[in-house]
């Protein structure tokens, strides 16, 4: 299984997930009644400020059962940082899988307005097929905005109710309203998603600062033993998600990196494959250079014989 489909996989698994959250009452307040659900455990608020436990009442029981799992999760953040790096923001994070859904349909709108314009000038109708799938890119959109923001609506309203008023189409004011402004906070964080990713998330911002000053963190190296072998295509640079510059992690960790392997996958679609100058590693991720040059001595010889080139 090639690196780009396991990661499309973690990806889907973590929105999916992301997305259960209100119905698995891992995580959702429910504003008309009153009441916190955490780890599945309810919280109800009463006017007199005592509380009801799902726990039997037990605030002892609630803690354990509803708070401490999400304290260690907080907790293991910067340990996750330190280790791992902003590995977990490239592969499970389900807002960065919404933003790559959302450059994917940014994609196909790309010839829908060319065509679009060469169709109001009288000159389109050699575009027909990329108006409707254009159209139909539009339409998509539209769908799986509704689709996300009833889901992410769980987060403030009863998933039961928002279930009923889909499902008889009377919708509320307040449905609207939430539904709306989910909506509208997932196009602006679209807008402006490498500076959430960077300063905002609070997954991200925790893991950040132990991953760039962790001796040991997994990193995105540039093999510069093999420097030589980099033909300056520019396919890492674009296929870079935080748009940065992985050739230049060597000399100064990027923050901002979230150990996607996108690049990775790029170099080797230029260099071959196991071939690419881009690669994982711990620390310094130094690999040995009498290897490296032995490696690439053997590339170049059955390069030679078989009468290809090192790409």
């Amino acid at each position: 299984m090639s690196r780009k489909i396991l990661r499309r996989i973690t990806q889907a698994a973590g929105l999916v997930l992301a997305l259960l959250i209100p119905a698995l009452d891992l995580l959702r307040y429910d504003i008309s009644a009153r009441t916190l659900y955490l780890s599945g455990q309810l919280w109800a608020f009463a006017p007199e400020g005592k509380y009801l436990s799902g726990a039997g009442g037990n605030p002892v029981q609630f803690l354990f059962k509803g708070v401490l799992p999400w304290a260690l999760v907080f907790i293991s953040l910067p340990v996750l940082g330190a280790v791992i790096g902003r590995f977990s923001c490239g592969w499970f994070c389900p807002v960065g899988a919404i933003f790559e859904i959302a450059d994917f349909f940014r994609r196909k709108l790309t010839g829908f307005k060319r065509c679009w314009t060469q169709w109001r000038h009288g000159d389109g109708r050699a575009c027909r097929k990329e108006l409707f799938s254009g159209l139909l890119t539009v339409l998509s959109i539209v769908i799986s905005l509704l689709i996300a923001g009833a889901f992410f609506s769980g987060l403030l309203i009863s998933p039961s109710e928002i279930w009923r008023q889909i499902s008889s189409l009377e919708f509320s004011p307040f449905f609207i309203i939430v539904n709306s402004a989910v909506m509208a906070m997932i196009v602006g964080t679209y807008i402006a998603r490498r500076a959430f990713c960077s300063y905002v998330c609070l997954f991200g911002i925790t893991m950040t600062i132990p991953f760039v000053v962790s001796p040991l963190s997994l990193r995105i190296r540039f093999d510069t033993t093999r420097a030589s072998l980099c033909t300056n295509c520019g396919r890492c640079d674009r296929a870079c998600i935080m748009d940065i510059k992985p050739r230049a992690q060597n000399k100064k960790i990027n923050p901002r990196c979230i150990n996607c392997g996108e690049c990775i996958t790029a170099c080797e679609q230029e260099q071959g494959r196991k071939r690419g100058l881009l690669y994982y590693g711990f620390g310094a991720g130094k690999k040995n250079p009498k290897k490296s040059r032995k490696a690439t001595a053997s590339q170049l010889g059955a390069d030679r014989l078989s009468g290809g080139s090192i790409k």
